[in-house]
C-alpha cells in the first residue's frame, strides 16, 4: 500500500512539473512573439521616419532651386513693369524705404510681388503633392503645402507635411521653411565696431585633436587668432568679424551663417579645409572701408549658397524647422 501511494505521489509530481513547464513554455513563447512584433513595429517606424526625412530633404532642395528661378523671374518682370510705368515705382506695402546700390529693382514692391507670384505658381505646379517610391512598398510623399504672404520682417513661410510610408507604418513630419530677403551689400561703409556684435570673443582659439566642435549662437567678433585642425569645426550662427589671423590645418571647417569681415587673409596648410560663408564677404581697405572679398578661398566646399544683394533665399541654418 505504501509503495502504491509513493508511486501515485510521484505520478502527480511529474504531472505538476510537466504542467508548470508547459505553462512557462507557453508564456515565454508568447513573450518572445510579442517582443518580435514590437521589434518589427519599431523597425518599420524607424524606416518610415527615414523616408519622411528623405521627403523633407527632397522638397528643401527643390524649393531652394525654385527660389533661385523665382528671383530671376522677378528681376526681369519688375524691370519691365517699372520701365512701362515711366520709371515710377509702387510704395512699399510696409512703409519701408530702401535703396539698392547694385540692382535698384530688388528694393521695389514690384520685385517682391512678382517673386511671390512666381513662387506660388511654381509650388502649385507640383499639384500640392510630391511622391517618390524608394523600394517596394516604401515611399515618401510631400503634400498639404501652404505659402504665406510677405510678412513685415521680409519673410515668407512655406509649410508642408512629409509622409514616410512602409507597408504597415506611416510617419508624418510637419515642416516649415522660411524664405527671407538677403541684406544689401555694405561695400563702401565703415567697418562695424565690435559693440555691434552680440558676442565678443577675446581669447585665442586653438581647436585640435579631441577638442569639441565650437558653436557661437549669434553674431560674433573674434579679437584674437584662430587655429583649427584635426577635423574640427567652428559654427557661427550670425555675422562674424575676424580681427586676427585664421589658420587651417588638415580637414578643418568653419561655417558662418551670415556676413563675414576679414582684416587679414586666412592661412591654409593643405587643401582639405572648408571655409563656408553663407552671406556677403568683405575685406577692409586702407581707409577702414569695407570692400568685396572677391577671391575668397572657400576650400573644398565651393557650393555655399550665397544669395545676391536683396535677393530672396533660404537660410540653411535657421530657415528650416522639422517637428517629429
Amino acid at each position: 500500500m505504501d509503495l502504491k501511494n509513493e508511486r501515485g505521489y510521484a505520478l502527480v509530481l511529474v504531472l505538476v512539473i510537466i504542467t508548470i513547464t508547459f505553462t512557462m513554455a507557453l508564456s515565454m513563447s508568447g513573450m518572445a512573439l510579442s517582443a518580435r512584433k514590437q521589434f518589427n513595429k519599431t523597425d518599420e517606424m524607424n524606416k518610415a521616419t527615414d523616408l519622411a526625412e528623405m521627403g523633407v530633404a527632397h522638397y528643401e532642395a527643390w524649393l531652394a532651386n525654385t527660389v533661385i528661378e523665382a528671383n530671376s523671374f522677378a528681376d526681369a518682370k519688375a524691370d519691365t513693369a517699372i520701365k512701362n510705368n515711366n520709371g515710377n515705382k509702387k510704395p512699399h506695402p510696409h512703409g519701408k524705404v530702401k535703396k539698392c546700390k547694385k540692382n535698384t529693382n530688388r528694393c521695389t514692391a514690384e520685385y517682391d510681388e512678382y517673386f511671390l507670384e512666381n513662387l506660388k505658381s511654381r509650388l502649385g505646379s507640383l499639384n500640392n503633392s510630391l511622391i517618390r517610391t524608394v523600394e517596394d512598398d516604401n515611399l515618401y510623399e510631400v503634400k498639404d503645402i501652404t505659402v504665406s504672404d510677405i510678412q513685415a520682417d521680409e519673410t515668407i513661410t512655406v509649410k508642408f507635411k512629409s509622409y514616410g510610408k512602409t507597408k504597415n507604418e506611416t510617419k508624418i513630419l510637419n515642416s516649415t521653411i522660411t524664405i527671407e530677403k538677403n541684406g544689401e551689400s555694405l561695400v563702401g561703409e565703415a567697418k562695424p565696431d565690435k559693440s555691434s556684435y552680440q558676442v565678443v570673443h577675446s581669447t585665442p582659439i586653438d581647436l585640435k585633436g579631441q577638442d569639441k566642435h565650437l558653436t557661437f549662437d549669434s553674431s560674433t567678433y573674434f579679437e584674437k587668432s584662430i587655429e583649427v585642425r584635426g577635423n574640427r569645426i567652428i559654427n557661427v550662427n550670425g555675422n562674424a568679424f575676424f580681427k586676427d589671423r585664421i589658420i587651417f590645418s588638415g580637414t578643418a571647417d568653419i561655417f558662418v551663417f551670415g556676413d563675414a569681415i576679414f582684416t587679414v587673409p586666412p592661412e591654409f596648410n593643405g587643401n582639405a579645409y572648408s571655409f563656408c560663408i553663407y552671406g556677403n564677404i568683405y575685406k577692409i581697405d586702407n581707409l577702414g572701408k569695407l570692400i568685396e572679398y572677391t577671391d575668397f578661398p572657400s576650400g573644398k566646399n565651393k557650393s555655399c549658397p550665397r544669395p545676391a544683394d536683396d535677393e530672396w533665399y533660404i537660410n540653411p541654418d535657421d530657415g528650416i524647422n522639422v517637428q517629429y
